[in-house]
């Protein structure tokens, strides 16, 4: 307590100035308006060479206003200088001196650029969330009325696949009369039929109501020579409907595929009824199989083959694609979905699908599956979407 205190040197305007030319900000002192100090920042501020060329310049003369009724802070000034730049400033007096003045100079432009970005980004990114909002709404409206239409379709379908499968069990029992051999098998068809129908419908239903939004394949290997038979067999009906021979050409060498069987049935059922649906009356179709490599791997390859218009080159890979349907093809129905659902099926399968043109004229379908052999004995569980494979053409 009994060291004095001494009085500090008082900080000179040099020094000061010395001080003030090491921040970043700039400062200027003025005297009646004019600038009789300013700082280095100052000067490149104001895009001068040097902090003398201020000296002696009226401080609102160095710059040109561009809107003084634009939305800035008091001391803030939207300017434009003499070659068109344009700058926010801020020109504060920090203090004074009787008939002098400091004034603190700040380049604000690209602060309020990014500042003007960020409302900007704010603006889009609510717009944004608003259209998420819609969307999300949107789609669980859909969803609902998908829900209800499948539900509705469900029912109006399994009334006359029982009134059918009832009938066909009566004609069966031979309540009303003995069947001959031949009859007998066209009533287990149409069973075996309805049953196809009603465990797509049931499928359709169960995959609708997944929370995951997943379906897992229940991948097998086996030859795909039972498939084809049994498809064959419960189409036979319409073959022989329009007057069409149907041949086997099966290489006795194909091995065994891994594919989900009942998904490949529908992928054959699909390309078979096309092949029916397109063919000339009395023309012919041709089921085949052989054993392929393409890019060092074994596939199983099946085709289906007729003799109809065929299909042109530009649009052999765009008929894979929903709601597709070429030229004046209203006379055999469907909505074009067919094809997208055996893509996506043999997609699924880590397969290939496509179309060429059939040696004499009309239509070759081809898919491919990979052959048991070039695969490990126990591959992850392929998953598809539903909604993606309960289509019919």
């Amino acid at each position: 307590m009994g060291n004095k205190i001494q009085k500090k040197d008082t900080i000179g305007p040099e020094l000061l100035g010395s001080i003030l030319d090491t921040v970043s900000e700039g400062f200027v002192r003025c005297r009646e308006g004019a600038v009789i100090w300013a700082s280095a920042r100052a000067a490149e501020i104001f895009r001068e060479d040097s902090a003398e060329k201020l000296i002696g310049r009226e401080l609102n003369s160095l710059f040109v206003p561009v809107d003084p009724t634009s939305a800035l802070e008091p001391s803030d000034r939207h300017i434009r200088f003499s070659d068109g730049e344009e700058r926010i400033l801020r020109i504060a007096p920090v203090g004074d001196n009787g008939d002098e003045e400091l004034y603190l100079v700040e380049n604000l432009t690209q602060q309020r650029f990014l500042e003007n970005e960020v409302q900007r980004a704010n603006r889009e990114l609510h717009h944004a969330n608003r259209e998420r909002v819609s969307l999300r709404n949107r789609v669980q409206c859909e969803t609902e009325e998908r829900d209800e239409l499948l539900t509705v379709i469900s029912h109006e379908l399994r009334t006359p696949i029982t009134v059918i499968t009832g009938y066909n069990r009566l004609l069966l029992a031979e309540k009303v009369g003995t069947l001959n051999e031949e009859q007998q098998r066209f009533c287990n068809q149409s069973i075996k039929s309805c049953q196809r129908l009603n465990n797509f419908i049931a499928n359709l239903l169960e995959a609708s109501r997944e929370s995951d939004g997943e379906m897992v394949l229940e991948v097998t290997e086996t030859s795909v020579v039972p498939t084809l038979e049994g498809v064959a067999s419960f189409l036979r009906p319409l073959i022989e409907e329009h007057g069409l021979s149907l041949t086997f050409d099966i290489d006795p060498a194909s091995a065994a595929a891994r594919f989900d069987p009942v998904r490949i049935e529908q992928v054959i059922t699909n390309l078979l009824s096309n092949a029916i649906k397109y063919s000339h009356d009395g023309g012919m179709i041709e089921l085949g199989t052989r054993n392929i490599e393409d890019g060092g791997r074994s596939y199983v390859e099946i085709c289906v083959a007729d003799d109809g218009p065929g299909i042109a080159e530009e649009d052999r890979e765009r008929i894979f694609d929903p709601y597709v349907r070429l030229g004046d093809s209203g006379h055999v129905g469907g909505l074009g979905l067919g094809l997208a659902l055996c893509k996506r099926i043999v997609s699924a399968h880590s397969g290939t699908i496509g179309v060429d043109e059939r040696p004499g004229g009309g239509s070759r379908f081809f898919f491919r599956l990979p052959d048991a052999s070039d695969l490990p004995k126990e591959p992850e569980p392929t998953e598809l979407k539903p909604g993606e494979l309960e289509s019919t053409s």
